[in-house]
């Protein structure tokens, strides 16, 4: 192996002291030059068996040059590594920066936490996000026109949705960039190598596919076994008890607790610090704290030998904060994938992860042995519940307002500042060249964006920027698709320090005190956007955290299914099968005052229930009283079977959109989209065809409860 890396293994693999399975395996398929899919168990070496080879490659590429051409492409960006948080940058850049030293390798991290990049000297090596590679793309393009080396990591958080989108069009800009620069001369060659890493992905390769073409699959199955324990939350103080005592026993010195809101993890924070065995060593991270006080968090919980930190999904990725020895989950996850990325953080340096459940309800309880069993994978129906629990649960195959953000952030990238739709139009397509949308929808889109003055027609069908886009550019939200981006910000200031502390999405009022960084603050005065604040040091009378609002968290039908199953909900194995009508017994008296009501178990969640419900009062003298992601309550004449057709559902689809539109991630330029095409979104993401394949034709079997 030594001989196959004699540039990089010292620098990279000679650590590990033996190779990973997941290093040799990826080897030679990277070393030849493939685009690769990397999938392995968390902390098995998958970032170092990407880079060891592709700087291996990069290093006899470069000695093959001309003097003149490596002395060029020596002072230029030719490595990029893309990761979906700001925090996971900091700490791969942490990681990488003795190797590329050791390299002679340039490298930087560029997020919106950092400063700039230096004109005069770019890296060769650039850690960053997606929005900061936007950015790079519209306002200095030429900066990467030697790219030849693309890694993606934790790809499987990107994929089917809003995020991922964009990320499948800035590396077709990228490829444009690149192509433009070889025929021109500027660049020896057009060539542009992926790899991508994720623990957990569902069919790697058709999710790979997506972003770069002809991926090769380089798979290590198993993991780390999980020594897990399911704890009720039955008093506030139950938290504090088990810390106190269970906490010790299963030698939690250092605790990394995931909340599933921002406004949880300030409130235990601020509520056990001092109350526990780590004394003052308690803290609060979340995405609503400044990058400064984020990156200080992180260092000092890396640092310390004892502490516990409260944190949600922004500690959820691979970012190394040291030896983590227990993982806590407060909140049952919302999906599987986020529970394994959680359970990862722990124990990174033993064969065994600990994490302790806490739930308040049976249903909770019920998620985390769920989790817990696919995780686990012990049987072949184990292993095909994973499968099922880490498919996406759209049907939408690309998300039309990234054409919205795309076409504002590519007009900033053209030399002239004017945007040709057609050549803009081409940007839209798969890596084999597919177009992702219908021409006819992409130029409604387009002559949307002019009515509403994103942009202003010019000549030969070009646009120039309108009056929405250059407010777009003036608030900083050009570059990014999040569905939070657009909600109103309003600035933390500490009073004292005049730092940003970070921010909240309204103000409160002059006097009042909340929780912010885990630390009570009162508010001295607010100036436009910004609101100065006090730190307070003695206790107050039970600050609350801000709320900030959140997405409608709705079960996937694969996860509605299996809790149905684990909570003994009458649902049939066989999709053929009836469903169970459970017919409410009710008095004589009852009977002749009120209508029958009955329970339909469809176990298909929340969204397809009010689908489903539409349908039976349209066609059928039915009333729906209730329903949730298991039952629909119904009184009336309940047919013996479910009739109804494509046109039917559709119809309840269109007429509804809007009713739906919130439960699906479709990123914050949604609402710049026509209705048509809003609309037809909603439509292509609850998937009526496999609604359809449910209940069309399905008959009930009533059962007296």
């Amino acid at each position: 192996m030594i001989n196959r890396l004699p540039h990089t293994f010292d620098a990279l693999l000679a650590r590990f002291g033996r190779l990973t399975e997941i290093q040799q395996k990826a080897l030679e398929p990277l070393l030849a030059g493939r685009n690769c899919v990397l999938v392995a168990a968390t902390a098995s070496g998958k970032t170092e068996a990407a880079l060891a080879p592709m700087l291996e490659r990069d290093k006899r590429r470069m000695l093959g040059e001309s003097q003149r051409r490596r002395a060029i492409e020596a002072r230029s960006l030719r490595f990029l590594y893309l990761v979906p948080t700001r925090a996971l940058a900091r700490d791969i850049g942490r990681r990488v920066e003795h190797p590329m030293a050791k390299l002679a390798v340039s490298f930087a991290v560029k997020t919106s936490d950092e400063a700039a990049l230096r004109r005069d000297r770019p890296p060769e090596f650039l850690i960053t996000t997606p929005e900061s590679l936007d950015s790079l793309l519209a306002n200095r393009p030429r900066s990467l026109k030697n790219v030849r080396t693309v890694v993606l990591d934790e790809l499987h958080l990107y994929d089917y949705t809003p995020r991922g989108d964009q990320l499948r069009i800035l590396l077709n800009r990228l490829r444009r960039v690149r192509r433009y620069a070889f025929e021109r001369g500027d660049a020896a060659d057009a060539e542009i190598q992926f790899c991508a890493l994720s623990a957990t992905m569902h069919e790697p390769v058709r999710v790979a596919a997506r972003y770069f073409a002809d991926p090769v699959l380089i798979h290590v199955a198993g993991g780390r076994a999980i020594d897990a324990e399911l704890v009720p939350i039955e008093t506030p103080d139950a938290l504090l008890q088990f810390l106190n005592n269970r906490g010790r026993e299963r030698g939690g010195k250092k605790i990394l607790a995931f909340c599933a809101r921002r406004a949880e993890c300030e409130e235990w924070a601020y509520q056990l610090r001092g109350r526990t065995p780590f004394g003052e060593a308690v803290w609060a991270h979340h995405a609503s704290l400044s990058g400064s006080v984020r990156r200080a968090l992180e260092q000092r919980f890396a640092e310390a030998s004892a502490a516990l930190c409260f944190a949600t999904s922004t500690l959820e990725l691979g970012i190394d904060i040291g030896d983590v020895d227990l993982i806590l989950l407060l909140d049952a996850p919302d999906n599987y994938s986020s529970f394994l990325q959680r359970i990862g953080r722990g124990n990174r340096r033993t064969a065994r992860t600990a994490v302790s459940c806490f739930y308040r309800t049976r249903t909770e309880r019920a998620v985390f042995e769920i989790f817990l069993r696919a995780a686990r994978a012990a049987t072949e129906n184990d292993l095909r519940l994973a499968e099922e629990l880490l498919r996406p649960d759209t049907g939408l195959e690309f998300c039309p307002s990234v054409v919205v953000q795309q076409l504002c952030s590519y007009l900033k990238q053209t030399r002239d500042g004017e945007l040709d739709t057609e050549h803009a139009y081409q940007l839209f397509t798969t890596p084999h060249g597919e177009p992702l949308l219908e021409r006819e929808q992409y130029e409604q889109i387009v002559e949307h964006l002019v009515s509403t003055n994103f942009f202003t027609p010019g000549r030969s069908r070009k646009l120039h920027p309108g009056a929405k886009w250059q407010e777009l550019y003036e608030r900083r939200t050009l570059y990014g698709n999040l569905s939070a981006d657009w909600r109103a910000h309003i600035t933390v200031i500490d009073d004292m320090t005049g730092r940003r502390v970070g921010s909240v999405e309204s103000a409160a009022p002059m006097g009042e005190t909340f929780l912010l960084g885990g630390m009570a603050r009162r508010v001295v005065r607010r100036q436009g956007w910004k609101l100065s604040t006090r730190a307070l040091s003695d206790e107050c009378a039970q600050p609350r955290a801000p709320r900030y609002r959140q997405r409608w968290s709705r079960l996937s039908p694969a996860l509605a299914l299996a809790l149905a199953a684990e909570l003994a909900v009458p649902y049939p194995a066989d999709s053929s099968a009836p469903l169970s009508l459970i017919i409410e017994s009710a008095s004589d008296e009852a009977k002749l005052n009120e209508e029958p009501r009955a329970l339909l178990c469809h176990c298909a969640g929340e969204v397809y229930a009010a689908v489903l419900g539409e349908l039976l009062e349209g066609t059928n003298r039915v009333r729906v009283l209730a329903h949730n992601d298991f039952y629909l309550e119904l009184s009336g004449d309940v047919p013996e079977t479910l009739r109804f057709t494509m046109p039917e559902i559709l119809s309840v689809l269109n007429r509804h959109w809007r009713r739906f539109e919130s439960a699906y991630d479709f990123g914050c330029f949604q609402s710049s989209l026509p209705h048509a095409v809003r609309r037809a979104g909603v439509v292509a993401a609850f998937d009526a065809s496999r609604f359809h394949s449910l209940f069309a034709e399905r008959r009930l079997a009533s059962v007296l409860a």
